[in-house]
């Protein structure tokens, strides 16, 4: 307890200090470059089998890690390709490495791996809920706006393995699909 304690006291003591004395530093840092960098975002996923909200962390110059919540839906599947339609919600993590200018700008490769709790409809009407998840990468481009935004565009391929059984069959779905990136940020 009283380590604790002694501990408290000091950070008490030291961290108005060394806020100040960083947040002194940093300001005649800005002064002398362009802009500040914005290395945290919120951001909208805007995909083509995901609507979801993210937030993502520059984690080095070309580095960026993204976590997402978002709600799924295969909606172009039976449209485009007659495999069934599955809809859920999941979580996903992507990867960006920005080749060109400093993370969140310029071209960018992304890799991203998806998990996903879906509900699907048989042939015979009978309905299930099961698993499933989608791996991908995408290639594109990061553009800034007005210093706090930035919108991405690009395009790839995913891996999507979806799987729900019903009362009298199961629904599946496995293969290999396009993907589409499209997302909307607010850096800070």
């Amino acid at each position: 307890m009283h380590f604790a304690r002694t501990l408290l006291s000091a950070s008490l003591v030291t961290l108005p200090a060394l806020t100040h004395a960083q947040s002194t530093s940093s300001r005649s840092l800005e002064t002398a470059t362009a802009a500040p960098r914005r290395e945290h975002a919120i951001q909208a996923d805007l995909g083509l089998a995901v609507v979801g909200l993210a937030y993502e962390n520059v984690m080095s110059r070309h580095l960026a890690l993204q976590v997402e919540g978002h709600v799924f839906g295969t909606w172009f599947w039976p449209i485009f390709s007659g495999l069934p339609n599955f809809t859920g919600g999941g979580i996903q993590t992507r990867l960006s490495v920005f080749l060109l200018g400093d993370a969140p700008n310029g071209v960018y490769l992304a890799a991203f791996a998806r998990f996903d709790v879906v509900g699907a409809q048989a042939r015979d009407q009978s309905h299930g809920l099961g698993f499933g998840g989608s791996v991908g990468g995408f290639a594109g481009w990061s553009f800034a706006i007005a210093d706090r935004y930035n919108l991405r565009v690009g395009a790839g391929v995913q891996y999507m393995d979806y799987e729900v059984p019903t009362a009298t069959s199961r629904v599946v779905a496995r293969t290999v699909y396009p993907a589409i990136d499209l997302v909307l940020g607010y850096r800070w």
